[in-house]
């Protein structure tokens, strides 16, 4: 084989790494992307109605604080899971880090419900402090030790989706990820919350946690937001 032909042959295989590199996540796979977020989606949602209602019987605001993140999980999970499937259907163009413009919609909505959630348990957090309500704090208990283990295996099966498709990874995955792990942190201080109040009758700790947990939650959506904006910032 003369070097010209040599040659020719290494540019002809070269040319196929990187088309091989280049080319898009097949269509089996992000199929599979999608449904990840489907059954997480069922079960936040299921769980969120369970959490608010108990919030009412209880007088709880850490519970219903609680359930309104875990509502915004929902969202985020439903709007992760119709995001990927539009992208799949639509062929969307992708920006230089892999997401579609939808999916940054759908990562920006997730945060501006993460902030209102935010502002909503906040206002209650403080006129709570003003006028303390009783709390059923057994029952707070035990609803948050459901809320606790929901969050871990919903974070457990999404951890888990992110580690098969790590060179995949994209903003809104991460998105709803950090929606359940602040619910987490949010179920583990209702947690504390009853268990203050069952076993002191401490009302105040009720709103104090809440705003605690309120600063974690914020600090999450500000980082999101910032990757938000990091995105738009290398679009071109």
């Amino acid at each position: 084989m003369s070097k010209h032909s040599h040659e020719a042959h290494d540019d002809h295989n070269h040319s196929h790494v990187v088309d091989n590199l280049a080319a898009p996540i097949p269509i089996i796979e992000q199929h599979q992307h999608g449904n990840a977020f489907a059954l997480p989606f069922v079960i936040i949602l299921v769980f969120a109605a369970v959490e608010y209602f108990g919030g009412l019987f209880t007088h709880s605001l850490a519970l219903m604080g609680d359930a309104g993140h875990m509502l915004s999980d929902a969202a985020a999970l439903g709007m992760a899971w119709f995001a990927s499937h539009h992208a799949i259907k639509a062929g969307a163009k992708q920006h230089k880090s892999g997401l579609t413009h939808l999916e940054l919609v759908a990562s920006t909505i997730n945060c501006l419900l993460m902030l209102g959630v935010t502002v909503y348990i906040v206002v209650e957090a403080v006129e709570r402090l003003k006028n303390p309500q009783n709390v059923a704090g057994f029952y707070v208990m035990w609803l948050a030790v459901l809320g606790v283990a929901v969050n871990l295996v919903v974070a457990k099966m999404l951890h888990h989706h992110g580690e098969a498709h790590g060179g995949h990874e994209n903003l809104n995955h991460r998105a709803a990820f950090l929606h359940v792990l602040g619910d987490l942190l949010a179920s583990v201080a209702a947690l504390v919350a009853g268990a203050i109040i069952y076993f002191t009758g401490w009302l105040p700790a009720d709103p104090i946690l809440s705003l605690l947990i309120c600063a974690l939650i914020l600090a999450s959506t500000l980082k999101l937001a910032n990757d938000i904006w990091r995105t738009l910032q290398n679009k071109q």
